[in-house]
């Protein structure tokens, strides 16, 4: 047995001596072929040693490399993947055998790296020796807590010195690079601090990173520790604080602080400026409480500004599933959009938004059509589905050009390709409305439905901020209910059908007298005077509509106002974009409004308006004013007394009655100016006869 002993004791200062004396006995060229030759037997890539190998066992482990490259993929315009001045690593051999790792020297010298992404979507970094997932041949999953059998690790010059990162994405034609990699790490012993600390540089600003675990051992065995990291820099601050833990799976919880002095600072770091010409777009913090894991992420208690904007809410994804669930809320107090908006949106510098004046459009040049706005035939890419949503968004209220909104709030919600966003409050110059949009993708083309319930709004105030149109007052009521499908503009247009209904209440159109000019179309439509203020109070004003394959028909809008009536019937065809529609005014009979009677007396005097979108005619229909006035001769002869008291004549005056009622049937049928000029007696120069006046007071043409 002793003899064993001695045997085996031999043996082992003879493999011991073998071990250190190896390093000496062996070629450097002959140590760096085995390893070139071990490394592109497990990744398939070469690796090459050009500068001096430094190999000890005894009593450490230690390796030093100079100039190592290490090849990259087969097709790639970059040689190396990874290429180092300088590797050295020293690890005490004799501590591994009680479970202990201690790595006194882990060195990275001007590391280069460089990962890509091919046309074909496949990265550098799959290699054809390694294992799927990248995983470790032989690795234990540590168990159900994570623990690792070593029994201490401590960790000694662990660093990064000055290393470089790029990464392109030939598919997406991106490229990022990091340059200036500086990191330690350090760590006394297992349950000692570990801390990080380090700093890179990317697109001429220095970012700081730092990173803190109390109880490094706790976190390896399955457990949690106080955790913390920190990223600052010129354009952004961030910082966690909270708890780290292994238990079950890593996961984390804290508090987490965003700090952007400017977002547009930011954008234009990121390569990607924003394009507004305004002070907005700012300050930017975010803070609250973050908990994350694989399955499932929230942040709560959320507290955001965005320069004068402030609000708070949360946010919740659901990971475990095969569709991905967000759930959350977002309040926010009174927002004012006009800082985020284009001038040219607020109307700033545009006098034919400010001011009403007219600003000319150049002309075109000769034999040049003009071009009018059509619908798009582009296909329509919703990008619905993929996740489901349920969002509510709160605002106390809403600026955007001189219009102001109330509080309100919109409920979206989304399952696969449908989405429902559902207006549950909706406040707008003392009026509340409520309505829901659903659109539905799921078969292909999107369907659209839309229904929308407005009472009590304040016209005049709303048309004024929203329109600069200060002609109409009363108190507004609006219902519709529409829908379409299609996968263009276009078919959406053709393919729209629904009803609904307007209503202005105990209002006026402000600037004009209409029943003081129903009897002069002239005027009416030409005359300077019709622009002085003026009101034509009302009892009601409004109608309903139906749409049919994209053609709107109203056949019953009407104004009642003492000693006025006005009806309105026609249709507007979205597809074509084209309007026929008729405005009959007529004097009433009494001067009581909405409830007067309905039956009026008095001449018509229609408005035709007809044409394009882009170009409406708006004309006095005269046929149609001298066929009213022949079917009720009662009204002609209080139309004509009128118009004889105003020219100092009478009935009597009149050359010819028939010679009025000729030229009143034939006033549609040619040149009203030549039926006046035929009933003028004598030449150029004389005294214009009583019927002439009559029909031109008639007409005012």
């Amino acid at each position: 047995m002793k003899k064993l002993f001695l045997v085996l004791g031999v043996l082992l200062v003879l493999l011991v001596g073998a071990v250190v004396a190896a390093p000496f006995l062996v070629p450097a060229e002959t140590i760096k072929s085995q390893l070139t030759a071990q490394v592109e037997a497990a990744t398939g890539r070469q690796l090459t040693v050009d500068g001096e190998l430094d190999l000890s066992v005894l009593p450490n482990l230690a390796v030093a490399m100079g100039d190592v490259h290490f090849a990259n993929a087969e097709g790639s315009d970059v040689a190396d993947m990874v290429s180092l001045r300088e590797l050295k690593v020293q690890l005490k051999v004799l501590p591994l055998l009680t479970g202990a790792v201690e790595i006194d020297q882990f060195v990275l010298l001007e590391p280069k790296i460089h990962l890509e992404i091919d046309q074909q979507g496949k990265p550098n970094w799959e290699l054809a020796g390694g294992n799927e997932g990248g995983t470790i041949s032989g690795a234990s999953d540590g168990g159900e807590g994570g623990g690792l059998p070593i029994t201490d690790l401590k960790l000694g010059d662990i660093r990064i010195e000055n290393g470089s990162l790029v990464f392109i994405d030939h598919m997406a034609g991106s490229q990022e690079q990091l340059d200036a990699i500086n990191m330690t790490v350090a760590l006394a012993d297992i349950k000692s601090p570990l801390k990080a600390d380090g700093s890179l540089d990317y697109k001429g600003e220095t970012i700081e990173l730092d990173l803190d675990i109390a109880a490094p051992y706790d976190v390896l065995q399955g457990s949690g520790s106080a955790f913390g990291m920190g990223i600052k820099s010129a354009p952004l601050q961030l910082g966690f604080n909270g708890d780290l833990s292994n238990q079950g799976g890593p996961s984390a919880a804290g508090d987490i602080d965003l700090s952007i002095p400017s977002v547009k600072g930011l954008a234009a770091w990121l390569a990607d400026p924003l394009d507004l010409e305004t002070e907005a777009l700012e300050t930017l913090t975010i803070a609250g409480k973050l908990n994350g894991s694989a399955e499932k992420i929230s942040f709560t208690d959320a507290v955001i500004t965005l320069d004068a904007i402030k609000g708070n809410g949360e946010v919740t994804t659901d990971l475990a599933g095969a569709t991905p669930k967000i759930n959350g809320r977002l309040d926010l107090g009174m927002v004012d959009l006009n800082p985020y908006m284009p001038a040219s949106e607020k109307g700033d510098g545009n006098p034919s938004e400010n001011t009403g004046e007219a600003v000319d459009a150049p002309a075109p040049a000769e034999g040049e059509a003009t071009t009018a706005t059509d619908w798009s035939d582009d296909p329509i890419e919703l990008g619905l589905g993929g996740v489901d949503l349920a969002f509510e968004l709160t605002l106390e209220g809403l600026k955007a050009t001189d219009v102001t909104l109330g509080r309100t709030v919109l409920a979206l919600t989304m399952t696969g390709p449908k989405l429902v966003a559902d207006l549950k409050d909706f406040n707008l110059y003392d009026g509340k409305g409520q309505g829901q949009l659903t659109v539905d993708a799921g078969d292909g083309a999107p369907r659209i439905e839309q229904q929308f319930t407005l009472t009590g709004l304040e016209a005049l105030p709303f048309l004024t901020d929203a329109a600069d149109f200060d002609r109409l007052e009363g108190k507004a009521d609006a219902t519709f209910s529409i829908n379409t499908t299609g996968g263009t503009e276009r078919q959406l247009v053709q393919n729209l059908n629904g009803d609904g209904q307007v209503t202005f209440a105990d209002g006026a159109i402000v600037g004009i007298n209409i029943a003081a000019m129903v009897r002069n179309v002239g005027s009416a439509f030409l005359s300077a005077e019709a622009n002085e203020t003026r009101k034509t109070d009302f009892a009601e004003l409004g109608g309903t509509f139906t749409i049919q394959d994209g053609i709107l028909t109203n056949e019953d809008l009407q104004l009642q106002a003492p000693g006025l009536r006005i009806n309105g019937a026609g249709t507007v065809d979205l597809p074509s974009r084209m309007i026929d529609y008729r405005v009959e005014p007529k004097a009433a009979a009494t001067l009581e409004g909405q409830t007067g009677a309905t039956d009026v007396a008095g001449i018509l005097v229609p408005v035709a308006v007809t044409g394009s979108f882009d170009d409406p005619s708006f004309k006095p229909d005269l046929s149609g004013l001298v066929d009213q006035a022949i079917q009720d001769p009662k009204a002609l002869k209080k139309e004509v007394k009128q118009q004889l008291d105003a020219i100092g004549g009478s009935t009597k005056d009149l050359n010819s009655a028939k010679d009025l009622k000729k030229a009143l049937k034939n006033v549609g049928k040619g040149d009203a100016k030549d039926l006046l000029n035929s009933l003028t007696e004598g030449d150029g120069d004389a005294e214009e006869s009583p019927a002439g006046s009559l029909l031109r007071g008639l007409l005012k043409d």
